[in-house]
């Protein structure tokens, strides 16, 4: 439970709104129940101006704090669930890219929309409506005893079984909880996976496999939430038949008294409306403690209570300078099989413009992701201006070098956004970059020019276009060092050569290029 308040004191202001109108509306569904006693009696007396004064001062007053308290309310889960989707964004932002790429990108996609809407509705509407659930049964309570005390056994009796008997499926029904979430991940990491391999089905002529592998997916949720329901309906139904029990047997009470002339009659319809507030209220909290406490699987998962950022880890740079890059013995296994056919030893140093040349597989882009902090596991040493890379930051990293990969990813945001991801550059800063990448004619003769909207994954966007953008991107961050992997693969002769050129013709940076030659 400490998870969901952890995010209720986060926003103490609409959470404190929503109590006060929660214990308002309370205190008048107890009036409302009250005023019914005068109704009933007014309408056995056959008063029908008392009838219809008591029905309109009913309705009016407390349907003006029920409608404002539900708007708050609904307001509030939205601002903690933006609470909740930031910090777990937070988390992935600190991880490497190694540990990133161990899920995925369909996992994080289901946690921060499956599992938060799960989180929404079984977590905070469950514990902001927990304050009705204490403040509903307390005031009925009152108003019963206040007809008569001999209410009261009846209610404690019924409690107990309401409140402690659907305790008995808690366990399973967590366990179910998890089950579905961890479905829902997988259905929505298939649909993603299915939908970007759609051009792949189409040209292989099996469109069938993307209805097939939805769908087979989609049967294996089914089974999960028709389980999770089960347990949630027994559960529900053991504290409903406790709850009806407790109605009927508070009425019948009522109409026993009432003949006893101990009570007027007219109270037999309000302590059925009180029983309701009672027994309805007590009735959901074993339900609605099993849902929240069956979050808490959900909430591990996320590791929000670890400090730890990747990013962070290590020493800074005195200054953002490139020195020299000496690499001493290098070699990394996968699966215990070597990557590159001999241990690397290279010494690149300052303003130096250096071309590494292998076929495919010869392990080119992992030695790049290497030397650019990406992959931190490997056997040998790399000084950077002398000091081992694995000890400094992956955030100093970046302040120093540039990796531009050769499948590079765009967004679907305008260009300019592809450019600057969100950081600050002048419009004369995007277009020395555009036209160093030989790419800037092509944006200027677009119809909204450097507003125009990036399709999903460029595919408004040529191969060799998405690579000259990569480029710009780089060459607009001004870094000391460069990493080009085959980032000129997709151009034509003439446009690589021209933008190879740009890379060799600056003066105060180093470069390094990883290009292809053959099978």
């Amino acid at each position: 439970m400490n998870y969901l308040f952890h995010y209720l004191r986060k926003r103490p202001g609409a959470v404190g709104i929503v109590i006060v109108l929660t214990i308002i509306t309370s205190a008048l569904r107890v009036t409302h129940a009250l005023i019914n006693v005068n109704i009933f009696n007014a309408l056995i007396k056959l008063e029908f101006h008392g009838f219809f004064y008591w029905v309109i001062i009913d309705i009016a007053v407390f349907a003006i704090f029920l409608v404002l308290m539900q708007i708050q309310m609904a307001e509030t889960v939205q601002l903690l669930s933006l609470d909740l989707r930031k910090d777990i964004i937070r988390q992935l932002s600190g991880k490497s890219i190694e540990e990133f790429n161990k899920q995925d990108t369909g996992v994080y996609a289901s946690w921060l929309t499956n599992d938060v809407t799960t989180i929404e509705n079984d977590g905070f509407y469950n514990i902001l409506q927990s304050v009705q659930i204490i403040t509903d049964p307390l005031f009925s309570m009152i108003a019963l005893a206040k007809f008569s005390w001999t209410f009261i056994p009846i209610i404690a009796l019924v409690s107990f079984l309401t409140v402690f008997l659907p305790q008995l499926i808690h366990k399973r029904l967590a366990s179910a909880s998890l089950s579905t979430t961890k479905a829902n991940e997988k259905l929505l990491n298939v649909i993603n996976d299915s939908l970007r391999g759609f051009n792949t089905f189409s040209i292989f002529g099996v469109e069938k496999q993307l209805e097939a592998r939805v769908t087979e997916t989609a049967l294996f949720l089914l089974d999960k939430k028709v389980k999770q329901a089960k347990y949630q309906s027994i559960a529900n139904n053991i504290a409903g038949f406790s709850n009806i029990l407790g109605q009927v047997g508070i009425q019948a009470w009522t109409g026993y008294l009432a003949l006893e002339k101990i009570i007027s009659i007219g109270v037999i319809g309000s302590s059925g409306n009180l029983a309701y507030n009672v027994f309805n209220s007590l009735a959901v909290i074993a339900p609605i403690w099993t849902e929240m406490t069956a979050l808490k699987p959900i909430f591990d998962k996320y590791h929000l209570t670890e400090k730890k950022n990747y990013k962070e880890e290590g020493q800074d740079c005195t200054e953002n300078k490139f020195d020299s890059l000496e690499v001493i013995n290098l070699q990394k296994k996968y699966q215990d099989r070597e990557v590159f056919a001999h241990p690397i030893n290279l010494c690149i140093l300052k303003n130096q413009k250096v071309g590494i040349y292998g076929k495919s597989g010869s392990g080119k882009t992992t030695f790049m992701k290497i030397i650019s902090g990406q992959i931190r596991s490997y056997t040998g040493e790399i000084q950077l201006n002398k000091v081992e890379l694995n000890r400094l930051k992956y955030s100093a990293l970046q302040k120093i070098l540039l990796y531009v990969e050769q499948t590079p990813y765009l967004f679907n945001d305008t260009v300019r956004y592809n450019l600057t991801l969100g950081e600050d550059f002048t419009d004369n800063e995007i277009i020395d970059a555009l036209k160093k990448a030989n790419l800037w004619k092509t944006i200027s003769n677009l119809p909204d020019g450097l507003n125009t909207e990036i399709n999903e994954n460029g595919n408004n966007f040529s191969g060799g276009q998405k690579q000259r953008l990569a480029l710009a991107r780089g060459l607009l961050r001004k870094r000391k060092l460069f990493l080009l992997d085959e980032s000129t693969s997709n151009l034509d002769k003439k446009t690589a050569l021209k933008v190879e050129n740009t890379f060799l013709g600056l003066d105060d940076a180093t470069v390094i290029f990883v290009k292809y030659y053959g099978a």
